[in-house]
Protein backbone atom coordinates (compact mmCIF):
# COMPACT_ATOMS: atom_id res chain seq x y z
CA UNK A 1 0.00 0.00 0.00
CA UNK A 2 1.37 3.40 -0.98
CA UNK A 3 1.53 5.98 1.79
CA UNK A 4 -0.10 9.32 1.05
CA UNK A 5 2.11 12.36 1.27
CA UNK A 6 0.60 15.59 2.49
CA UNK A 7 2.91 18.52 1.85
CA UNK A 8 2.39 22.00 3.24
CA UNK A 9 -0.13 23.98 1.22
CA UNK A 10 -1.91 20.91 -0.20
CA UNK A 11 -5.70 21.12 -0.40
CA UNK A 12 -7.26 18.05 1.21
CA UNK A 13 -10.78 16.73 1.82
CA UNK A 14 -11.88 15.08 5.04
CA UNK A 15 -13.26 11.57 4.49
CA UNK A 16 -14.36 10.78 8.07
CA UNK A 17 -15.93 12.48 11.05
CA UNK A 18 -18.32 15.36 11.54
CA UNK A 19 -16.39 17.39 9.02
CA UNK A 20 -16.67 14.76 6.25
CA UNK A 21 -16.38 16.35 2.77
CA UNK A 22 -14.91 19.57 4.21
CA UNK A 23 -11.91 21.09 2.43
CA UNK A 24 -8.78 22.15 4.28
CA UNK A 25 -5.22 23.28 3.61
CA UNK A 26 -2.34 21.35 5.21
CA UNK A 27 -0.51 23.74 7.54
CA UNK A 28 1.72 21.32 9.45
CA UNK A 29 2.05 17.96 11.16
CA UNK A 30 2.29 16.88 14.76
CA UNK A 31 3.12 13.37 16.03
CA UNK A 32 1.83 11.63 12.90
CA UNK A 33 -1.29 13.78 12.65
CA UNK A 34 -1.80 16.27 9.83
CA UNK A 35 -2.67 19.81 10.94
CA UNK A 36 -5.28 21.42 8.71
CA UNK A 37 -7.09 24.75 8.65
CA UNK A 38 -9.89 26.25 6.58
CA UNK A 39 -9.52 29.90 7.55
CA UNK A 40 -13.12 30.14 8.77
CA UNK A 41 -13.96 27.49 11.36
CA UNK A 42 -10.56 25.92 11.90
CA UNK A 43 -8.13 28.78 12.21
CA UNK A 44 -4.34 28.86 12.09
CA UNK A 45 -4.23 29.64 15.79
CA UNK A 46 -5.83 26.24 16.52
CA UNK A 47 -5.65 23.96 13.46
CA UNK A 48 -7.48 20.64 13.39
CA UNK A 49 -5.33 17.53 13.85
CA UNK A 50 -6.52 14.78 11.49
CA UNK A 51 -5.30 11.24 11.05
CA UNK A 52 -3.83 10.98 7.55
CA UNK A 53 -6.02 7.99 6.70
CA UNK A 54 -9.05 10.26 7.17
CA UNK A 55 -7.88 12.73 4.53
CA UNK A 56 -7.92 12.58 0.74
CA UNK A 57 -5.44 14.71 -1.14
CA UNK A 58 -6.69 16.69 -4.13
CA UNK A 59 -3.09 16.81 -5.42
CA UNK A 60 -3.53 20.58 -5.70
CA UNK A 61 -0.97 22.68 -3.88
CA UNK A 62 -1.35 26.42 -3.37
CA UNK A 63 2.22 27.35 -4.23
CA UNK A 64 2.12 30.73 -2.51
CA UNK A 65 0.96 29.19 0.78
CA UNK A 66 3.39 26.27 0.44
CA UNK A 67 6.37 28.57 -0.08
CA UNK A 68 5.46 30.79 2.86
CA UNK A 69 4.79 27.84 5.19
CA UNK A 70 8.05 26.12 4.19
CA UNK A 71 10.03 29.31 4.73
CA UNK A 72 8.39 29.91 8.12
CA UNK A 73 6.82 33.15 6.92
CA UNK A 74 3.54 34.43 8.29
CA UNK A 75 0.29 33.54 6.59
CA UNK A 76 -3.20 34.36 7.77
CA UNK A 77 -6.63 32.75 7.82
CA UNK A 78 -7.84 34.99 5.00
CA UNK A 79 -5.17 33.58 2.66
CA UNK A 80 -6.25 30.01 3.47
CA UNK A 81 -9.94 30.83 3.06
CA UNK A 82 -9.22 32.51 -0.29
CA UNK A 83 -7.24 29.47 -1.56
CA UNK A 84 -10.10 27.13 -0.65
CA UNK A 85 -12.67 29.48 -2.19
CA UNK A 86 -10.73 29.50 -5.48
CA UNK A 87 -10.45 25.70 -5.40
CA UNK A 88 -14.19 25.26 -4.84
CA UNK A 89 -15.00 27.84 -7.51
CA UNK A 90 -12.91 25.78 -9.94
CA UNK A 91 -14.89 22.65 -9.01
CA UNK A 92 -18.21 24.36 -9.73
CA UNK A 93 -16.92 25.68 -13.04
CA UNK A 94 -16.01 22.12 -14.08
CA UNK A 95 -19.58 20.81 -13.49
Amino acid sequence: MQQKLFTLGTIVVSTQGRDKDSCYVVVGNNNGKILVADGKYKLLAKPKAKNMVHLKSTNIVDTQLAQKLSAGQKINDQMIHHALHEYQKGLKKGD
